[in-house]
């Protein structure tokens, strides 16, 4: 995992939990990797992994269950996806098309672009 210097470094290790989850890679219900195991895998402080973990405990994205570790909350994966699609569509979305019109590319050119680069002519 390389870090970038604007973020706090709990915060990019919460997004990369939160990439996995919405992945699949750590699936809701099972648990995740200790503090320690992340902490020694990305050669981390622990409390900066606390911090991260904390911050995903809040966001109701992971449960602590005493005596058993961390685990994925049941319906993570699908608050995770309904966040991004409503940032896709209010972000994403918005800078594509305000993008096409600065380059005065039509509606109609724009959802044919679209058509052709997902390989459907619908």
């Amino acid at each position: 995992m390389n870090f970038d210097q604007k973020t706090p470094i709990y915060q990019q290790l919460a997004e990369s939990i939160r990439q996995d989850i919405l992945a699949g890679a750590l699936r809701e219900g099972n648990a995740i990797p200790s503090i320690r195991q992340i902490s020694s895998a990305y050669s981390l402080n622990p409390q900066t992994v606390l911090n991260a973990t904390q911050l995903l405990i809040q966001e109701g994205l992971l449960e602590k269950r005493r005596g058993l570790g961390l685990f994925v909350q049941q319906n993570a994966p699908k608050q995770l996806n309904r966040i991004a699609c409503d940032r896709f569509k209010n972000e994403t979305v918005q800078a594509l098309v305000d993008e096409a019109q600065l380059l005065s590319i039509s509606q109609d050119d724009l959802i044919d672009l679209i058509q052709k680069t997902y390989g459907e002519d619908v």
